[in-house]
């Protein structure tokens, strides 16, 4: 799983395309090196004793849980199947640290009080998708609540704090504006690369720019292909809702066209989520769940 180059990290390319650089290497040697994440953390051990509010996924995330000490894929006979995942449970991690620390560092001179010091270490971990629902006050039962009944509650309660800090006055919020400002810039330098080199007229190319189905993907093998992240998912949700506002009458759970509701069916932990696209017979966009095996 290489997703946080494409959704968690996807905006690190446009605001600091060097660390974005350090932090492929890194994912690329961890798959390798059993030792790199420990040996990278224990050298920058200093930066992260004058980062406490720093979150490192190193001491697990929820996409890696089930193979953390205890997870599904770390007990019994399931532990054979989790054994070959465990490169890529590497990967996965360090590029979140090696991204969160480089981050960190570059934005030192920023922190020099403990409340903008905390500040930035708040916007190092929104800006990675990363939350620690404990840390905010939230009860053990609510939590457990969240990951029973929602995809990865954690990074969207993350990017739904990115994305109200854009309003913030403080620091938090203007890190969180010219880092997004400048990661939209970079996509948006890519989407036209992207569709020069398909050969796409002009107003093909406006098309990948206009929230629908070809908002920033492209047909690659009758599929549209893109990148992502919750950033575009929820511009998405906005504009639907903005263009189509009469669709909030339908209020069908199977095939629909409420983007609210679309919203939260693709939001859905995969238990919750499964069983109602089999209830339903089709799954949130409107592909049928119940034909062959």
């Amino acid at each position: 799983d290489a997703s946080p180059f494409t959704i968690q990290l996807i905006f690190l390319a446009g605001e600091n395309p060097r660390t974005y650089g350090k932090v492929a290497g890194a994912f690329v040697h961890a798959l390798f090196d059993p030792t790199f994440h420990a040996k990278y953390l224990a050298k920058n051990n200093a930066l992260i004793q004058k980062a406490p509010g720093l979150i490192l996924a190193k001491s697990g995330t929820e996409f890696t849980e089930a193979m953390a000490r205890g997870g599904l894929l770390q007990k019994g006979p399931l532990r054979i199947l989790g054994k070959p995942l465990q490169p890529f449970q590497r990967g996965f991690e360090v590029a979140l640290d090696v991204a969160g620390i480089e981050m960190r560092e570059a934005l030192e001179h920023l922190a020099t009080t403990p409340a903008r010091a905390a500040q930035v270490d708040a916007f190092v971990n929104e800006f990675r998708g990363l939350a620690n629902s404990a840390r905010l006050g939230v009860s053990p039962l609510w939590r457990q609540t969240e990951t029973a009944s929602l995809l990865a509650p954690r990074y969207n309660r993350a990017i739904a704090a990115l994305l109200t800090d854009i309003f913030s006055g403080n620091l938090r919020g203007a890190l969180a504006r010219k880092a997004l400002a400048k990661g939209v810039g970079a996509i948006s330098a890519l989407a036209v690369a992207v569709s020069l080199a398909r050969g796409e007229s002009l107003e093909e190319i406006k098309e990948h720019f206009i929230p629908g189905p070809k908002f920033f993907t492209w047909k690659v093998g009758g599929q549209n292909v893109g990148p992502g992240s919750k950033v575009r998912s929820v511009v998405m949700l906005w504009a639907n809702l903005v263009r189509d506002p009469e669709n909030l009458g339908d209020i069908r759970l199977t095939y629909t066209k409420n983007p609210l509701i679309k919203f939260v069916r693709g939001n859905l932990a995969p238990v919750p989520s499964d069983g109602l696209d089999l209830l339903t017979g089709k799954n949130y966009i409107g592909d049928p769940t119940r034909e062959g095996v």
